[in-house]
């Protein structure tokens, strides 16, 4: 395998739309950082990906491939006199690899998706299309439809479009490309195609090492061009992983080598400027459940979320009681003394029996929005699916005084997307709410939660984590900008999930972020730490070991986790609140900065 790469391009304001999320007013800088090449010897039109493999495709053959070792696992060859003449991308959904076909450059044309069980590489069924005076070069399933692109040669380049298909084959949809790509493709055509992570659409001609990122507009009519990307491939066929969001597959056909790279920007790996060390206090836990008591948390005390009143601290936590039940409560100390602590809770009951807060209410972080409003968000468990998917929405309650609270409906204000691809695809947990004032001097409230793309038996898929942003300006109604922060696959102490988020503005504008990370050292949280100049591009240091903030330590109330941070400004100082083992069952500690 070849060495690590960057690739770097400046790109304008609209491109921050495209990768991360949302508007800021200066340019920005993105990469597809390469992680891993190898030499595939079918790697001569796409590649094609799921959770634990990928597929190597040719003309009239495809290639199974372990993602972690890759050892070859199965093939399939078309036999003599098949219809299947030149395979191009292919999409992985439920079991099975379709396969754009065609018989290209024949004439008249001929198309189909050929469609494979994935476990053995068997053809297991075919659907031929009527259109024949482009050849498909591209299929991909997104947002509970199908969508192929017809793809045109020479001087009829620009007839090529992207169709879109509703579940029963029905086209509900036609696109053309922008010249500004057209012009790249020449004298081929549109090669590879498929929808990021949030939503846009990357595609690549047959040749150039870079990907032209586009947005479908609503309604048919012509991509909107937002920007091109350099990638360490030549065109051809590409697949973002589903199981992992943020990362890429694409082949470089004249090498036949299959490259995996993720989303990144050149900002990631500069030196940190506000980096911090803390000190923590030697008699932590300061809150730990009050066991035996049956208290609302006599088992556990988690999630601290901490506002300052006058000379007081006002701790918001979770706390579970001896029947699994968590429910949200306050401890008040005196900013002077963060050892002694009177406790008042639950604040507010659980949801009825099957809604979305039935059994947990978690993770709190209260806001005052105005003189006369607090909102306090909080995740909600509903008792049912596994790891972070049994987190089906972000709820809310109010109060007029931040002391009694009231649940605001039934529903979460904040839920999982539901589609497969999308960083929030299963299951979804708070982090932190504030009010960000934009470069033109408006204001806006920013939520930045953690998102939960997926689940698996392994590690590494059941905790996977990311980092998203939601945008309001009521702070009920929200709209979500996609992932900001990914794992980081070559830090071990963060390449499983990053989660928790807790992002302070600073005076001059700028961000920083404290949050919790899982990595394969010790398969647990430790709390790390990042800033950025817009919110959005995040930098975690020049070192490995730069944003390790927290880790586990001793033989104690810590030795296997440290998790869920808060940090307050106290003086010239930071303060820093969070959890211990179990996730809160050893309770909250505290720290502060040197």
């Amino acid at each position: 395998m070849k060495t690590m790469k960057t690739y770097v391009l400046r790109l304008t304001h609209s491109l921050l739309i495209l990768l991360f999320l949302a508007s800021v007013s200066n340019a920005a800088e993105i990469s597809f950082r390469e992680l891993r090449r190898v030499h595939i010897p079918e790697a001569h039109q796409a590649v094609a990906v799921d959770s634990s493999s990928f597929y190597a495709i040719a003309n009239r053959t495809i290639a199974r491939y372990e993602k972690g070792t890759s050892k070859k696992i199965g093939e399939w060859s078309a036999p003599d006199g098949s219809n299947v003449l030149h395979l191009n991308s292919g999409t992985v959904l439920d079991g099975k690899l379709y396969c754009a076909n065609s018989n290209w450059p024949k004439s008249p044309l001929k198309n189909s998706v050929e469609i494979y069980s994935t476990d053995t590489l068997t053809h297991v069924a075919s659907r031929t299309f009527e259109i024949s005076d482009g050849a498909i070069n591209w299929i991909e399933r997104h947002q509970d439809a199908w969508w192929i692109v017809f793809a045109f040669y020479d001087d009829e380049v620009h007839q090529t479009f992207l169709a879109r298909y509703n579940n029963d084959w029905e086209e509900t949809g036609r696109w053309s490309f922008p010249e500004t790509v057209l012009k790249r493709f020449r004298p081929n055509s549109n090669s590879g195609g498929s929808f990021g992570p949030n939503g846009n659409l990357f595609v690549t001609g047959h040749d150039h090492a870079e990907l032209y990122v586009l947005k479908v507009p609503e309604q048919p009519g012509e991509l909107e061009y937002l920007s091109t990307v350099p990638a360490p491939i030549a065109g051809q066929g590409i697949a973002w992983d589903h199981s992992d969001i943020g990362t890429l597959y694409g082949i470089v056909r004249k090498s036949k080598e299959v490259v995996k790279m993720q989303l990144s920007n050149s900002e990631a790996y500069a030196e940190l400027k506000q980096p911090v060390e803390w000190i923590r206090n030697e008699n932590n836990p300061v809150l730990p459940p009050r066991k035996g008591e049956g208290t609302f948390d006599s088992t556990r005390c988690m999630n601290p979320w901490v506002v300052r009143s006058g000379n007081s601290y006002k701790l918001y936590y979770g706390g579970g009681n001896d029947h699994s039940r968590h429910t949200i409560g306050v401890a008040t100390a005196a900013v002077d003394d963060v050892t002694q602590w009177e406790r008042k809770g639950p604040l507010f009951k659980n949801g009825p029996a099957g809604s979305f807060d039935a059994i947990w209410c978690v993770l709190p972080h209260a806001v005052k929005m105005d003189d006369s409003r607090w909102h306090l968000y909080y995740t909600g468990n509903a008792g049912r699916g596994s790891g972070l998917s049994s987190f089906p929405g972000i709820g809310l309650a109010s109060s007029q005084n931040g002391l009694d609270w009231t649940r605001h409906g039934e529903t979460p204000v904040l839920a999982p997307s539901g589609e497969p691809g999308t960083p929030d695809a299963i299951g979804i947990a708070g982090g932190s709410v504030l009010k960000v004032t934009q470069p033109d001097g408006a204001q806006q409230w920013h939520f930045y939660y953690t998102g939960c793309p997926t689940t698996g038996v392994r590690h590494d898929l059941n905790q996977q984590k990311v980092i998203c942003l939601a945008v309001s300006d009521d702070g009920i109604n929200w709209e979500k900008k996609g992932a900001v922060m990914l794992r980081d696959p070559n830090r071990n102490y963060e390449d499983i999930a990053v989660a928790g988020p807790v992002v302070h503005q600073e005076k001059d504008g700028s961000f920083r972020m404290w949050y919790s990370a899982i990595g394969s050292r010790w398969g647990y949280y430790s709390i790390c730490y990042a800033e950025s100049a817009d919110g959005i591009h995040w930098r975690r240091g020049k070192n490995e070991g730069d944003n390790l903030q927290l880790a586990p330590t001793g033989k104690g109330w810590e030795k296997q986790m440290v998790e869920y941070p808060t940090v307050i400004r106290e003086g010239d100082k930071l303060r820093l609140f969070y959890c211990g083992d179990g996730y809160g069952r050893s309770g909250i500690g505290t720290a502060i900065s040197k």
